[in-house]
């Protein structure tokens, strides 16, 4: 299948790779010449040689049987413009709930939303895929069995948004406090005080998304944690770079979801706010 991925970031790449392994013929859509990672090394320690097919022009999205999104969600106005006039399926990749502002510009009828899982980074020129996982897709059931043919790569989920919801809570409770105190994901286990501030701000979350209480337990989160734990939260890295953090489309659109459910989230806002006055 004739894909292409926009973002040649960390996310983009790695799909990239996992699709043209299956043989699927992927072009990664960047907006300059930059320089990409040429190394690949998987979960297992091995390391590979990972050539990667780019291009700057935008005219290749109208032929694709598929597009995915992979860049960064503040990056989204700058792309969503360039895909009002294409008919066919656009994935979006993003961390965090970026629905509102994607239909504000987008005919609903062919955008899908998706969830990555998978455990990636880049350093230097080499990809780091630290984690095996998965990638869930859904929206628009036109799309299911086009969607189908990526598996196992991509799987089909049709509760994508409630799945999406939960990991934007679980980035919520994990991220911001790690990026603010400077602390790899354990402490939040290991350190009794903050272990409790976790406790006390689930309970803040999942009585406004009662949705949640079934698919997202406490227990759920902190064995994530454990998980993870030697991790650097994706947020403490940007703050650490001086980097704009992805904020607004995790713990903003939570917010705002929270206030139409008349519901105010007092500990969430505060995160929000120091997260701002630390990040661009």
């Amino acid at each position: 299948m004739n894909i292409v991925v926009i973002g040649a970031g960390a996310v983009g790449i790695l799909v990239s790779k996992l699709l043209e392994d299956k043989g699927h013929q992927v072009t990664v859509l960047i907006r300059s010449a930059k320089q990409l990672p040429v190394l690949y090394q998987s979960p297992d320690g091995v390391v590979e040689l990972m050539g990667v097919s780019v291009s700057e022009d935008w005219s290749i999205v109208d032929s694709a049987a598929i597009v995915l999104v992979a860049t960064k969600a503040y990056h989204l106005s700058d792309v969503l413009p360039r895909l009002k006039n294409r008919k066919g399926p656009i994935i979006f990749l993003q961390n965090g709930l970026i629905k509102h502002p994607v239909q504000q510009v987008l005919d609903s009828t062919y955008v899908l939303y998706g969830s990555v899982d998978h455990g990636v980074g880049v350093e230097e020129d080499m990809l780091l895929h630290t984690g095996h996982g998965t990638i869930r897709v859904g929206g628009s059931s036109t799309y299911k069995e086009q969607v189908e043919i990526l598996a196992p790569v991509i799987s089909w989920e049709a509760e994508i948004e409630l799945i999406l919801l939960r990991k934007a809570v679980l980035n919520t409770l994990i991220n911001p406090v790690t990026a603010i105190l400077d602390v790899p994901n354990g402490e939040l286990r290991t350190n009794t005080a903050l272990q409790q501030a976790v406790i006390t701000h689930y309970d803040e979350l999942i009585q406004t998304f009662t949705e949640l209480e079934i698919v997202l337990t406490l227990e759920d989160v902190f064995e994530l944690i454990k998980r993870t734990a030697t991790n650097s939260s994706s947020m403490r890295r940007d703050v650490a770079a001086g980097r704009q953090t992805e904020a607004g489309a995790i713990l903003q659109p939570l917010i705002e979801l929270a206030e139409s459910k008349n519901r105010y989230l007092p500990i969430t806002n505060y995160l929000y706010n120091l997260i701002l006055s630390k990040g661009k």
